[in-house]
């Protein structure tokens, strides 16, 4: 394990500081998620650092990627990872030595090096000890839903919350939500464009339905229009996955993904809401 990129360097003049660790279960979910939250903390002026749990191997491949100077896709998605980093300045980006777990019920859940077949006690200490080493304030990390569904992503959430109640210092923890209105509506209008919600994505293996039930309610909404151009250079890096962005965008006009992707939106898991929707994840943080 080790940092393959450092893409900011922390600036000092007497700034106080923030801190903000983001942990995730592949290469891309820092970029198709809360890409412009990560952004918007580098720009100003927070260190953020990036933890990436697996090595993406099991990812399904964009026609047409160069393999040329590549063994495998997991060193075009540690390149791309480095890149994105870059277009988001963040601080640094960190890789786990874990092997994608692909999606449920795939072969490649039963591989032994995956990361659902690790003791989730040892991936507990390791993101421990990374908090330890980085000190943040402030984390953010997958919700207990895994997003759309994925086993990596519901492991990562797991281990990121117990090891947040051991770490000294840290203040908040937060899990990226989805509103699920609106997703809800197209549910129900998806079949009328011939559509099945049950079955979308490049490998029709996210199920919408499935999804539009989980509930995550949003405690904190940040803005992130201005950093939206940060937000697609960093998901075009990640070129092997990219395919016009993540999936369940695909469907929506523009100026609908204009509107939800302009906002990031998360649960705070701790401290426990208390009804206000923040618009930064430091308010509140103590000893700035």
């Amino acid at each position: 394990m080790g940092c393959v990129a450092e893409a900011r360097v922390t600036e000092g003049h007497g700034k106080t500081r923030r801190v903000l660790v983001g942990v995730f279960a592949h290469p891309d979910d820092e970029s198709f998620g809360p890409g412009g939250t990560l952004a918007r903390y580098a720009a100003e002026g927070a260190e953020v650092h990036v933890i990436i749990a697996t090595d993406g191997i099991a990812g399904s491949v964009e026609e047409g990627t160069d393999f040329k100077e590549h063994a495998s896709l997991a060193q075009v998605r540690s390149r791309e990872l480095a890149d994105a980093a870059v277009a988001l300045g963040v601080t640094s980006i960190w890789s786990l030595p874990y092997r994608d777990s692909g999606m449920r019920g795939s072969a490649d859940n039963d591989n032994p090096d995956a990361l659902i077949q690790q003791p989730v006690e040892t991936l507990v200490a390791e993101v421990l000890g990374y908090l330890k080493r980085l000190r943040p304030q402030v984390i953010i990390t997958h919700d207990p839903f895994g997003g759309y569904g994925h086993p990596d992503h519901i492991r990562v959430c797991e281990a990121v919350t117990a090891a947040f109640h051991m770490a000294p210092g840290v203040q908040k923890l937060y899990y990226t939500a989805f509103p699920k209105g609106f997703l809800k509506i197209m549910v129900q209008l998806m079949p009328l464009w011939g559509m099945d919600p049950s079955k979308i994505g490049r490998n029709k293996d996210i199920n919408l339905v499935e999804i539009s039930q989980w509930e995550t309610p949003v405690s904190a909404k940040l803005d992130v229009r201005a950093y939206m151009a940060a937000k697609d250079a960093a998901s075009r890096a990640h070129a092997s996955q990219y395919n016009g962005g993540p999936s369940w965008a695909q469907m929506f006009p523009e100026f609908i993904k204009r509107q939800v992707l302009g906002n990031d939106t998360f649960t705070r898991a701790y401290p426990p809401p208390n009804g206000a929707v923040e618009s930064d994840l430091f308010a509140g943080v103590t000893g700035l």
